[in-house]
């Protein structure tokens, strides 16, 4: 089946020059884009030709780091720091039931399909459950199980048999949306021994390893307390760093540790309004990073610490943040925001999408042309990361099939996930 965009008012491309096509055609074949050009012509019986005149076509955003069912707690324990943070959220944790893992999941992904969202990198528990509510919302996951034995003798071989347990399910159900990762939580609630034996069934299956890394001072204090190295130092050391590790937050940095990752191949997922929220009082280093070619990403981080999983959000502030820090207002483009939520995020995950060119995967997002928040139109890409609203998005596309139309989601019915969200949520309150 094709399906053929006509006349797309705008086409924001993200190819190497970062082209804005007007009034050009793309046609869609097998999930992938076919065709870019004007006038192109089919047969009707076929294809599936849509009158694309009132939309701007982008690439659909990858929001790299996510823990899904926290949309659960959403507002729950604001206004603590990070380790407080975490103490409270723990004890809630430990009450949630598959139930909770599989709707928390499900919601988090309507709301990731209403801000157009294609793909996201997840780390959290009952990873079972989130597979089939992905699967169920038709968007693309890395789906990690969160490990984490708290560096206590005897939990080690247990976390590693949940790791290697998902990691085989998901491969033998050859969703090709859905691909797991190895994501041991941090250094701080991984012993030694759990990140080795994480690190070797990452390398064994070729599989992303994932980690949040120097998110706050007293990480980096601790470490140090502990090893007498910082922590990339000690990841280092660990033979844990090479081009498939993905750390995320790494807010607190020296020019060593950015070097050694950048040696390693090493890749980094930045989440500005998490980090601003949770008061972790470093900055993410975007212009040193930026120097050394390593490849960043940028995420939301969960519901309950950002509090929404919202890219265009992320992009502002993430372009926010650096001018203010660095009292530079050139120094992170809308551009630049704008290749960290589509291409870089492509790039990190190894997925064929991040930009609109011929044999790429017909991975989408359509906004409404006139609608105010894209007005007027000379700098779209400016009014993108700026001021665009997530109402001005109307349509996902997700490998050549839509999974929103005109704000309608198609892959689930959005009232019945409410109900079913706010019923779970009284339970686990109660």
């Amino acid at each position: 089946m094709q399906v053929l965009l006509k006349n797309c008012g705008f086409i924001i491309t993200q190819n190497r020059d970062r082209a804005i096509l007007r009034n050009f055609d793309i046609l869609i074949e097998e999930g992938r884009i076919k065709e870019i050009k004007k006038e192109i012509s089919v047969s009707t019986k076929d294809c599936e030709i849509l009158d694309c005149r009132d939309k701007i076509v982008l690439p659909a955003f990858l929001n790299l780091h996510t823990h899904s069912p926290m949309t659960l707690l959403r507002g729950y324990k604001d206004d603590l720091e990070l380790h407080p943070w975490l103490q409270e959220i723990w004890k809630v944790e430990a009450k949630l039931k598959d139930k909770h893992f599989y709707i928390g999941a499900k919601f988090a992904c309507l709301e990731m399909i209403k801000s157009g969202i294609s793909c996201f990198l997840d780390m959290y528990f009952g990873m079972g459950s989130i597979f089939k509510a992905v699967v169920e919302a038709g968007i693309r996951g890395f789906l990690g199980e969160a490990l984490m034995d708290f560096k206590e003798e005897g939990r080690t071989e247990e976390e590693i048999k949940k790791a290697e347990k998902f990691a085989d399910f998901c491969i033998k159900a050859g969703n090709p949306l859905i691909k797991p990762v190895i994501a041991p939580h941090s250094i701080y609630t991984c012993s030694p021994s759990l990140l080795l034996r994480a690190k070797e069934i990452a390398r064994e299956k070729g599989l992303l390893f994932t980690l949040h890394l120097s998110e706050t001072r007293k990480e980096v204090f601790d470490c140090y307390r502990e090893h007498k190295k910082r922590p990339v130092n000690y990841l280092k050391d660990l033979n844990l760093l090479d081009e498939r590790f993905v750390a995320f937050h790494c807010v607190w940095l020296t020019r060593e540790e950015i070097s050694i990752l950048a040696k390693s191949d090493a890749k980094a997922v930045h989440c500005p309004i998490s980090n601003m929220k949770l008061a972790t009082g470093g900055v993410f280093p975007f212009r040193e990073m930026k120097e050394k070619n390593i490849l960043i990403g940028l995420g939301t981080d969960g519901a309950c610490s950002n509090n929404s999983l919202n890219m265009l959000e992320e992009m502002k502030v993430a372009c926010l943040l650096q001018k203010w820090f660095r009292w530079n207002a050139s120094e992170i483009s809308a551009q630049e925001a704008l290749d960290l939520a589509t291409l870089n995020g492509a790039k990190i995950l190894g997925i064929n999408s991040g930009s609109i060119e011929e044999g790429k995967d017909a991975d989408l997002v359509f906004l409404n042309k006139e609608h105010f928040s894209m007005l007027p139109s000379q700098n779209l890409v400016s009014n993108l990361v700026f001021s665009c609203s997530r109402e001005a998005i109307s349509d996902l596309m997700v490998r050549g099939r839509f999974v929103m139309r005109d704000r309608k989601v198609l892959s689930m019915d959005e009232e019945k996930t409410k109900e079913e969200f706010k019923k779970a949520l009284e339970e686990l309150i109660a």
